[in-house]
């Protein structure tokens, strides 16, 4: 893996995040998340995201708790993007600790690296369920705080998986290695 200065485009662009009082839906809050989604690309239609979203979400519930839902697809683009919607009121959507969900996180993945995009979703999923969001922030319904937050904390989830990554091919290099010298 090579090493660079440039730093990925953002994963969440605060253009891509909304605040709703009310929603009254699942497929609302899907066609709301598509809209977000698609703003500013030209990789992938809106029916192309809105049908990989569904398509996830009919494998099962998103919704992980703490009032949040995760839906997420794999796509052809090329680099992450993501898209929160903020439902004031929240909707039922039967997670397992009966709370409503009010914090809505899409997340279009590209194709390639499926099983490096998951362990990372993973990751954060497990943070959003022990740690949720700052309330100060959610309430601050500040764009740009919210995106950098959560962008901040994707990269560190992808980059620490990136680096135990790294550490096990380097790991498998020293234990191949050191085979062949006792052979």
């Amino acid at each position: 893996m090579t090493s660079t200065n440039k730093k990925s485009p953002p994963i969440l662009d605060p253009e891509r995040i909304q605040f709703v009082k009310k929603i009254e839906s699942k497929k609302c809050v899907f066609d709301a998340l598509t809209a977000l989604l698609i703003k500013g690309q030209k990789e992938v239609t809106k029916n192309e995201v809105f049908d990989a979203l569904i398509k996830r979400e009919k494998l099962g519930s998103t919704s992980i708790g703490n009032g949040f839902s995760v839906p997420k697809g794999h796509l052809p683009i090329t680099n992450p993007r993501a898209a929160i919607l903020v439902v004031k009121k929240g909707i039922n959507l039967g997670s397992a600790d009966k709370q409503v969900t009010k914090y809505f996180i899409a997340i279009l993945l590209p194709e390639e690296h499926r099983d490096q995009y998951n362990d990372m979703l993973r990751e954060l999923n497990k943070a959003l369920m022990l740690k949720g969001v700052p309330k100060s922030i959610i309430d601050s319904k500040n764009t740009e705080l919210l995106a950098k937050h959560f962008d901040d904390l994707l990269y560190d989830e992808s980059l620490s998986i990136i680096a135990d990554d790294d550490r096990k091919q380097i790991k498998d290099s020293d234990t191949k290695n050191s085979k062949k010298e006792i052979e």
